[in-house]
């Protein structure tokens, strides 16, 4: 089935990122959630949900006398938002909370490479965290096409980049990433800053797709996961493991993965970032020329040519850098040598870089993806220049093609020559 033709969807819905708020107290049993002793927990979950955790620990304490922690048995809840990622509105809560509930893994990752959170086992290897819920995520009325859709971006709201990802994993990367650039090409209602923007579109009537939470798994659904975790200097350790204890024991949570040591949990976080860096470049920052390249793709009735070259990912090494290599002499050579020096100041970034740029070129895929985020154990992906260029050489790549492709399609002409590369930047 052509991309072009036919508009389906899916999508794995997130949510928790943290932000300050204030501290709200919940009923359920367990005494005054102002005490100085309260098992302070950091939650965007709705206030239902904390009602019925604190009932349900409440019960689960007095069935398992060996884990009481004293008087410490309140709750006070400390109320985050989605809209930021964990890591950032730790650092704004003050004081720190005794658990992080919910939010993606790929954020409780990060937390442990950097040494924030408390290790839930002794000796090596040992968990971080707990995966906590999972949730159905897929998009809102996805049997009606012609409804007007909203898609957030996937490096804000994590829900999206779950979906986007399930997309490529389920039909193969190629697939998936033609169906996002349909879908995200053909959307209504442009991807907004916020992670809570799309589903504020449907809310306000301007839209009526978008990514949800459902009910229960289907088959245009992903699962979502959600963590919990200890940060690092927890005031309430004890009674924040027993918290913990009671999410595997009695709400369906599961252990996380083992790690060596918190520096190896940063794999699928790295690869996950890298992700969302590339298909918010080229469906979110590249969304004007894409939109148009969509619109005369089917006007011009959808052809093989334009269907492809419209859908095909970045290619790797970088354009630019092939553009580089097929200068004449040693031009091309020391200005990639140059501009290697500049994003990759560490000499083994460098070296990495330059024996994968000699290699024959091959699209973007998950493995590719993963190829670069395993470079030093994810410190090529964590260099701040390096990452700044490549989602600016993924932009400047793809509004390039998308004009490219919009204007051979509205003349009515089929390609015989390449499509244009991005400028050495």
């Amino acid at each position: 089935m052509r991309p072009f033709k036919n508009s389906t969807s899916r999508r794995g819905l997130a949510a928790a990122a943290w932000l300050a708020a204030g501290l709200a107290g919940c009923s359920g049993g367990l005494g005054r959630a102002d005490r100085g002793d309260a098992l302070r927990i950091a939650t965007s979950w709705p206030r239902d949900d904390r009602a019925r955790l604190a009932q349900g620990f409440a019960g689960w304490l007095r069935e398992h006398p060996a884990e009481a922690v004293g008087d410490a048995v309140a709750i006070a809840w400390v109320e985050t938002s989605d809209d930021e990622p964990t890591a950032d509105a730790l650092r704004r809560l003050d004081p720190a909370p005794d658990v992080l509930l919910g939010g993606p893994v790929a954020d409780f990752a990060r937390l442990a490479v950097g040494e924030r959170l408390e290790s839930l086992g002794d000796g090596a290897p040992r968990p971080y965290w707990v995966v906590a819920r999972r949730t159905a995520v897929g998009l809102l009325d996805a049997t009606a096409p012609a409804a007007r859709l909203a898609l957030a971006d996937p490096r804000v709201d994590p829900a999206t980049l779950a979906w986007c990802l399930g997309r490529t994993e389920e039909g193969g990367w190629r697939a998936g990433y033609a169906a996002l650039v349909d879908l995200y090409g053909s959307a209504d209602v442009a991807a907004g800053w916020r992670g809570t923007s799309a589903r504020a579109a449907v809310d306000r009537g301007r839209a009526e797709r978008s990514v949800v939470r459902l009910a229960a798994t289907a088959a245009s659904s992903v699962v979502y996961e959600e963590a919990a975790a200890i940060p690092r200097g927890a005031l309430r350790a004890k009674a924040a493991r027993a918290f913990l204890k009671f999410l595997v024991a009695d709400q369906g949570a599961r252990t996380g993965p083992e790690f060596e040591a918190a520096s190896a949990a940063g794999g699928a976080a790295d690869l996950e970032g890298l992700a969302a860096d590339l298909l918010g470049a080229t469906l979110v920052d590249a969304r004007d020329e894409l939109a148009t390249a969509v619109a005369a793709v089917r006007k011009a009735g959808s052809p093989d040519w334009a269907v492809q070259r419209l859908t095909q990912p970045p290619p790797w090494p970088p354009a630019s850098i092939e553009k580089l290599l097929r200068k004449e002499g040693e031009a091309g050579l020391t200005l990639v040598e140059t501009l290697t020096g500049q994003v990759a100041p560490e000499p083994s970034l460098r070296l990495w870089l330059a024996q994968s740029w000699l290699k024959p070129s091959r699209d973007l895929d998950r493995a590719v993806l993963a190829e670069v985020a395993a470079v030093e154990r994810g410190r090529l992906v964590r260099e701040p220049r390096f990452r700044a260029w490549l989602r600016a050489e993924w932009t400047q790549w793809a509004r390039q093609r998308y004009r490219w492709v919009a204007r051979l399609a509205a003349s009515g002409a089929t390609p015989s020559v390449p499509p244009p590369v991005p400028s050495e930047s």
